[in-house]
């Protein structure tokens, strides 16, 4: 029995040797390109103005979207501060201090943006004196000029900005007039058109955009019916305005834009279903993909772009949640991750954004309060 048992053994252990050796002949896949961070980094900005009037500063990981707090890590701002904008260039940051009322008189706090650690630096003078109850802030694509949307005073501020020091400067006229009660702003990408909400009437200004002096000019007719939202996001081409219906239908209208004259279309084009409360909406650069944050669920819905019409078409993915009480949401430049501030929790939300569209939770910030406003900023 022996010699059999043997031969068994023998031939059990070719085999073995055989596949063996097969196994090391075969084709594994190779690991994943480690991520290199960007050099210099991308900066975030959270502004805590209705809690703690700060705005913190943090250091982005372009490999993972985690923020890193940055060195002082936050500056001061004004008294109720609400919005903010960053320069495209990377170069200054502008709040809006809402202040109280029609009977004090509002501020800009503006700041140095440090190319190589994000720090802010207050400017001399660090304020300059802006409309009543500036709730909106918006700059043009070539960091020339900001403007602010004054609730109180029912009318535009408009400055021009100083290319070396950031310090902004009254244009002449130093306002033009809005609807009732304009509440956000937002420019066009040409730089030529600006565009404004009016809460209390339920419209949309429009204006022209001088480009020598920054100076605006109504429209004729100025204003389209524009639904009652908050923030209006347009799309990175330039051909489509989008304005979320906070108070009424929890939907987004979209408005076609004149690529002569930056007119709006008179009525909305169409409309998307959103979760409730819609607050803020924000597109990816490439403009494949939206985001609408819905306040009163703490929800992100996610969408894809029609390429040709710009509607909306809500994806697959249920909407993620957002934190207790989210309000902005910035997208950073590469189109990589998205930052949803919230309020009720004083944390910034993270998630990173997945070839489909679709958002992934990926941690979160704290600025150390309640947040106003996020903005992401790629010094050039």
């Amino acid at each position: 029995m022996r010699p059999t048992v043997l031969a068994l053994i023998f031939v059990s252990l070719t085999v073995f040797l055989a596949a063996s050796c097969g196994s090391n002949n075969t084709t594994t896949n190779p690991p994943p390109p480690q991520c290199t961070p960007a050099s210099p980094p991308a900066f975030a900005y959270a502004l805590t103005g209705n809690s703690s009037n700060i705005v913190a500063s943090f250091t982005q990981d372009s490999c993972t979207g985690a923020l890193d707090v940055t060195s002082p890590a936050s500056v001061m701002t004004g008294f109720n501060s609400e919005e903010m904008v960053a320069d495209p260039k990377g170069r200054f940051l502008y709040v809006a201090n809402i202040v109280s009322n029609a009977s004090d008189q509002a501020t800009i706090s503006m700041y140095t943006i440090d190319s190589t650690t994000g720090a802010l630096t207050p400017t001399s003078p660090p304020t300059v004196p802006t409309g009543f109850l500036p709730q909106g802030i918006g700059i043009d694509p070539t960091g020339h000029f900001v403007y602010t949307a004054n609730s109180d005073g029912n009318n535009v501020s408009m400055f021009t900005v100083d290319q070396t020091t950031g310090v902004l400067t009254p244009t002449s006229p130093p306002t033009v007039a809005a609807g009732s009660s304009p509440g956000t702003l937002v420019v066009h990408p040409s730089g030529k058109y600006v565009y404004v909400t009016n809460q209390d009437d339920g419209t949309i200004s429009m204006y022209n955009v001088n480009p020598l002096t920054g100076v605006l000019t109504p429209m004729n007719p100025p204003t389209v019916y524009g639904g009652s939202g908050f923030q209006m996001t347009i799309d990175p081409a330039g051909k489509n305005l989008y304005a979320p219906n906070t108070y009424s239908n929890n939907t987004v209208s979209q408005f076609t834009i004149d690529p002569n004259t930056g007119a709006l279309s008179t009525d909305p084009v169409s409309s998307v279903a959103t979760g409730q409360q819609p607050v803020w909406i924000a597109f990816t650069p490439s403009g494949n993909y939206a985001y609408v944050v819905n306040r009163a669920d703490a929800t992100v819905s996610m969408y894809s772009v029609n390429s040709s019409t710009g509607d909306l078409v809500p994806l697959s993915a249920a909407p993620i949640a957002a934190g207790g009480l989210p309000w902005p949401i910035a997208i950073d430049s590469l189109g990589k991750f998205a930052y949803v501030g919230d309020e009720a929790g004083s944390q910034v939300v993270i998630y990173t954004i997945n070839a489909d569209g679709t958002l992934t939770g990926a941690g979160a910030a704290s600025p150390g309060a309640g947040t106003n406003d996020v903005v992401t900023v790629a010094p050039q």
